[in-house]
């Protein structure tokens, strides 16, 4: 479960992933969907590099900053549609089919086969308050 601060720095926001390929950095912009206050979820298309790149290494971060400069660091692994229960998978497309904005323009419905979703199993969480420049960084313990 996430704070406040935390959700209102993740919801309906533009987050930026990192991966690394073949000891390449990559980031990229992501807009999560957030199941409730604990669980993020990725939408990719199925047949990109990214989808390609996440397939050889889960390990991502996503980073964002809010009005006020605060920086969001979460760090942590994807678990990919083969790897969980149908059960779980299929009320989420449906939920991000009828809520996230505009995806009806890049996939065709919930059971479009284009569509990849990944399930963001955060291990840290770094933010980083800005209000002083003397506050260090806040690392809070691993999430189960």
């Amino acid at each position: 479960m996430f704070n406040p601060q935390i959700l209102s720095m993740i919801n309906n926001k533009t987050l930026f992933m990192g991966t690394a390929n073949d000891n390449v950095p990559r980031v990229r912009p992501m807009r999560p969907f957030l199941e409730g206050d604990h669980t993020i979820w990725l939408i990719s298309y199925a047949d990109t590099e990214k989808s390609k790149e996440i397939q050889n290494n889960k390990q991502i971060e996503l980073c964002t900053i809010s009005d006020n400069h605060d920086v969001l660091r979460l760090q942590g692994s994807l678990l990919t549609e083969q790897e969980l229960n149908a059960a779980e998978v299929e009320p989420v497309r449906q939920q991000i089919f009828e809520t996230v904005p505009n995806i009806a323009d890049f996939f065709t419905g919930a059971d479009d086969v284009n569509m990849v979703i990944y399930k963001f199993q955060v291990k840290n969480i770094i933010l980083r308050m800005m209000e002083t420049v003397e506050r260090p960084e806040l690392n809070f313990p691993p999430i189960d």
